[in-house]
């Protein structure tokens, strides 16, 4: 067995920083809202075995289905959920390594380091939402791309999976996916003088040589999303859904979160300003060169993903994390080439030079990925954190707990929840079987606790008088402030 070179043991340093930045305390930071209730769908599913992909409001079905084997080791728990994000998110800078490491070891190395560090793929890589899954599939799916040749004949199937679990993640599927076209298409143009005319012309011969490896990956791309869509055949009509989301999330586009054009550069260039300016140099670069076929690629995929979600009103900060994956290989492209340069007959090389800019610029990284994950995690000024719970409202949770066990009822404690903002409530109180949420204030509901909103806190007062004890007022996340009131127990 030969040793590892420098390389490798380079590489493997890197993945390790990332699983530390990734998995270390995953239940610091409190769920955000849209957590809770990819959380709540997950608990139904693990609980009732019942899972309905519904496509007027929520994503793909793969999050849920690829949580189940680390809710099977480690059961019903942050861990578990956040702990699947993170693991994909490593395997991203693990595959990152390991497609650059074909064309260029600086270059792999560089790009692999920055997004092992990036605060925004560290951030959503212990987020239980679709966006780390998504851009994982997205780079897979590039991995396991099939060689003009096609020798390698499984890469079609492996394409087709990865493709048709990248669709079964997100709606926004296409977009990345034609970005990616897009970039490869130009990248044949401009490094290796392939119109697209040409390439149009060898789509027939191409396809008619490879049919059956063609078919393969098509049935990969269908079975995937379709047993995905359709839970495992006991939801049929999710097929068909997985069409008809389509009309919704276009009216989505164009009616929520709307924001200014160039918020996502606005995000990214304060929260990942490393991957901004190295990214955008790389693009410069490899553009002005045209002697790289993935830089030019990622230069014109991550242009035409900026430019896709310019167009668009709605905008997250988690869709920043589609760009800067491309940008991590154009900022490592940038690395590479002056890795590459040399003076005075090869005496004088830059190499030390590109080294000292991946570390410092990784450094700087982590130790804003490092902040963020165990100072700043509820900060609400930082872009990352969209309207994000707050630390506060962990106290409150375990104020229910407490109670609850003074009460003797445990979790058999009846608790209605009258605030109309209270997700992520219902994953933290998932093990309370008697619990019911109102999001108004009833008069006729008669329990043991009852959670609502200061808005709320005078009929609340009026209707249980002395009979019950008063707790708060909890911040749960910008103007979200919530009371608790506690049957008394008799003395």
């Amino acid at each position: 067995m030969k040793p590892p070179t420098r390389a490798q043991v380079a590489a493997l340093a890197v993945v390790a920083v990332a699983i530390f930045l990734r998995c270390q305390d995953l239940s610091l930071r409190p769920f955000h809202h849209d957590e809770g209730v990819n959380g709540f769908f997950l608990t139904r599913l693990v609980r009732e075995g019942a899972y309905k992909y519904d496509p007027s409001n929520y994503h793909g079905p793969s999050l849920y289905f690829l949580t189940l084997p680390l809710v099977a080791i480690l059961g019903l728990s942050d861990a578990a959920l956040r702990g699947t994000t993170a693991v994909f998110g490593i395997l991203t800078v693990y595959a990152l390594w390991r497609l650059l490491a074909r064309s260029s070891r600086p270059m792999a190395l560089a790009a692999a380091a920055l997004l092992a560090t990036s605060t925004g793929a560290v951030f959503f890589s212990r987020y239980f939402i679709h966006e780390t899954l998504f851009v994982a599939f997205t780079l897979f799916a590039i991995c396991a791309s099939p060689s003009r040749d096609g020798r390698e004949r499984w890469r079609f199937a492996a394409t087709g999976l990865a493709l048709g679990l990248l669709f079964a993640t997100k709606e926004t599927a296409f977009v990345s996916a034609g970005a990616v076209i897009a970039g490869a298409v130009v990248a044949a143009w401009l490094v290796e003088g392939t119109t697209p005319v040409a390439l149009v012309r060898g789509i027939r011969p191409f396809a008619l040589e490879h049919a059956g490896e063609l078919l393969h990956g098509v049935l990969a791309f269908a079975g995937s999303a379709g047993l995905l869509y359709s839970s495992f055949f006991q939801n049929p009509q999710g097929i068909l859904d997985a069409f008809r989301t389509f009309a919704f999330w276009t009216k989505t586009a164009v009616r929520d979160h709307e924001n200014p054009w160039y918020q996502h550069v606005s995000w990214l260039h304060e929260a990942d300003p490393v991957l901004i300016y190295l990214g955008f140099a790389g693009i410069l670069l490899a553009l002005a060169l045209r002697r790289s076929f993935v830089a030019v690629m990622a230069s014109v995929w991550a242009l035409l993903l900026f430019g896709a979600y310019a167009v668009v009103k709605y905008k997250t900060p988690w869709l920043g994390l589609n760009m800067l994956l491309p940008l991590a290989i154009t900022a490592g492209y940038l690395v590479s080439e002056i890795a590459a340069l040399s003076f005075l007959g090869g005496r004088l090389s830059l190499r030390p030079v590109a080294i000292t800019l991946t570390l410092f610029a990784a450094g700087f990284s982590f130790t804003k990925s490092w902040a963020l994950e165990t100072k700043n995690y509820d900060d609400e000024t930082h872009p990352y954190l969209y309207a994000h719970t707050q630390r506060s409202f962990i106290p409150f949770v375990h104020l229910i707990e407490e109670r609850a066990k003074a009460l003797g009822t445990g979790t058999e404690t009846g608790i209605a929840v009258f605030a109309p903002e209270n997700w992520p409530l219902a994953w933290y109180l998932r093990d309370y079987k008697k619990t019911g949420y109102w999001g108004e204030f009833k008069s006729d509901v008669d329990v043991d606790m009852y959670v609502g909103s200061v808005e709320q806190d005078g009929a609340l007062a009026l209707k249980l008088g002395d009979g019950f004890e008063r707790f708060g007022p909890y911040n749960m996340r910008g103007v979200v402030n919530l009371v608790l009131y506690v049957r008394k127990v008799p003395r």
